[in-house]
């Protein structure tokens, strides 16, 4: 098997997932409280399980505090600009497309840039014969960490905001 039809499988994968992400990201989208509240949860039971990791390396705690910080500065921004509509079937709520766009692109980039690495990190696993240094250091990644906790601080802020004001505002 080639290499690139070794990583086709996981590529269209990704590509589907981050189509649907942004499909149900940018623009208005239907009031589910169930199913904010079951994100909701699952973010906070991720950012959890994260922190509690991180006392295998303690410098990805202030890369932590930093994303959940930044993020909570980003819910704050979007929940200062978001719409709510009353429409026949329900609530709509929607905030400013460039905070959706931008955290589409920490997404998509954190992702992008992490899939590269893993993929320069297995051509030199393979060629050096092994691959050690590179599991320690996506252990040890900051960056991954604090666009990690960004996206929970932010996603977790949002949903509640919603769940609590939007159908206080649109009524």
């Amino acid at each position: 098997m080639t290499q690139a039809a070794q990583y086709a499988v996981p590529i269209l994968l990704v590509a589907f997932i981050l189509y649907r992400r942004i499909r149900r990201t940018v623009g208005f989208q239907l009031l589910r409280p169930r199913r904010l509240q079951i994100r909701i949860g699952i973010f906070s039971v991720i950012g959890v399980i994260l922190i509690a990791a991180g006392f295998v390396h303690p410098i990805v705690f202030a890369a932590d505090a930093v994303g959940l910080a930044l993020g909570g500065l980003l819910a704050w921004f979007a929940i200062r600009h978001s719409i709510v509509e009353k429409r026949s079937d329900g609530l709509y709520y929607r905030t400013h497309v460039v905070i959706e766009s931008l955290v589409i692109a920490l997404f998509i980039g954190r992702i992008a840039y992490r899939f590269l690495f893993a993929m320069q990190g297995a051509q030199t696993a393979t060629g050096a014969g092994g691959g050690a240094d590179s599991l320690e250091l996506y252990g040890r990644d900051q960056w991954t960490a604090a666009i990690f906790f960004i996206l929970i601080a932010y996603y977790a802020g949002y949903y509640i905001y919603v769940l609590r004001a939007a159908p206080k505002r649109a009524a």
